[in-house]
């Protein structure tokens, strides 16, 4: 035990401090270096903002309905999730942003900049009016050259065709739109609360009215395809109940007309044979006739089903042009790098004193 407290070391912290103070020169040049390569690499990176929109999906009836949802919310589990009938539960919208079935539904929106001067869609902003660091095309230039990857404007799977920006195949994507799509992926955030549903959409851009108008139409297109998802089965039954409804009206009605034309042609007849054949339209008139209602009653039902199956969001925070910038995080960068330049020059002073015997 002796043995090994006489080979620890002692360090003097007062000492150290001594030492640094007496060699407090050798900073200028470190810190000033750092400075101006901190300086010149972070205000060469663009700005960039973020909105966000915050709703709640309506879910179907379930178990998460009540105290027992409540007691499972406690405890990270959603009920709702694991006893409605939906495919496509709020956990996954997180999933379904990141397709390129969702992301190049985007790429036509229209889009306008804070300063009105540019009125252009999406995938042309992302295109040709993104704002770049001085060294980025170098950096292009070199891994264009390296991959070697061939024409933009060419499919990634071969046979594919060319098509321009209105006319986009999603399973087929140009490598021009395959680097537009990863980008707005890239800009592009969903999380939500597996305790209240709570769905927040955030959307990161260098235009801060660009990149609340993208989220906004996120948000809409998201309902939109919920919404269709939801109600599909439904449209149909309504769509199909309607056509016979339609069809067994249109025979009513004809079938209306041919009894009133026989019953005036043959008003004061007294044959037995035009009776039956009065009493047999007027039979073929009244079958039409609850057809015709049977499928009106089908058609109304199926039509509440549709409204019923339709869910609602509530929207609890809207796009905003936000105020002030996201990041980069100028002065905070500065400061962390010229901390670690402050550490890294003090341990070269101290090297000595630190970890010589």
């Amino acid at each position: 035990m002796e043995e090994n407290n006489k080979n620890q070391k002692v360090i003097d912290l007062g000492v150290l401090v001594r030492r640094l103070y007496a060699d407090k020169k050798l900073f200028v040049k470190p810190l000033g270096i750092v400075f101006v390569l901190s300086c010149v690499y972070i205000f060469s990176l663009p700005r960039y903002y973020r909105s966000e929109v915050k709703l709640a999906p309506e879910l179907e009836g379930s178990l998460a309905d009540g105290a027992l949802g409540n007691i499972a919310s406690s405890f990270g589990m959603d009920l709702g999730a694991m006893t409605t009938s939906d495919a496509i539960s709020p956990d996954l919208y997180p999933e379904l942003l990141g397709t390129n079935d969702f992301v190049t539904l985007l790429f036509p929106i229209t889009v306008e900049d804070a300063k009105g001067e540019l009125k252009t869609t999406y995938y042309n902003y992302l295109d040709k009016h993104q704002k770049h660091a001085w060294w980025a095309p170098i950096r292009s230039f070199l891994l264009g050259w390296m991959s070697n990857s061939g024409d933009p404007n060419e499919p990634l799977a071969a046979g594919g065709k060319v098509k321009g920006d209105n006319s986009i195949d999603p399973l087929n994507l140009t490598r021009r739109q395959n680097k537009i799509a990863s980008s707005v992926k890239n800009k592009i955030t969903c999380s939500v609360d597996r305790k209240t549903n709570l769905v927040t959409i955030g959307v990161t851009d260098q235009d801060k009215r660009i990149c609340a108008i993208v989220a906004d139409s996120i948000r809409l297109l998201l309902q939109e395809f919920i919404i269709d998802y939801r109600t599909k089965k439904s449209r149909v039954d309504v769509d199909y109940f309607r056509a016979l409804t339609t069809e067994a009206r249109a025979e009513y009605e004809e079938a209306s007309r041919r009894y009133a034309k026989f019953v005036d042609a043959n008003r004061n007849t007294i044959l037995q044979s035009a009776l039956t054949h009065r009493d047999d339209l007027e039979n073929d008139m009244q079958i039409k006739l609850n057809n015709y209602t049977a499928y009106n009653t089908q058609l109304q039902a199926a039509i509440a089903k549709l409204q019923q199956r339709t869910p609602s969001f509530t929207l609890l925070q809207g796009a905003a042009v936000p105020d002030r910038p996201a990041g980069p995080k100028r002065m905070i960068f500065v400061a962390i790098m010229m901390i670690l330049a402050t550490i890294g020059t003090s341990l070269y002073i101290l090297r000595d004193l630190i970890f010589n015997e």
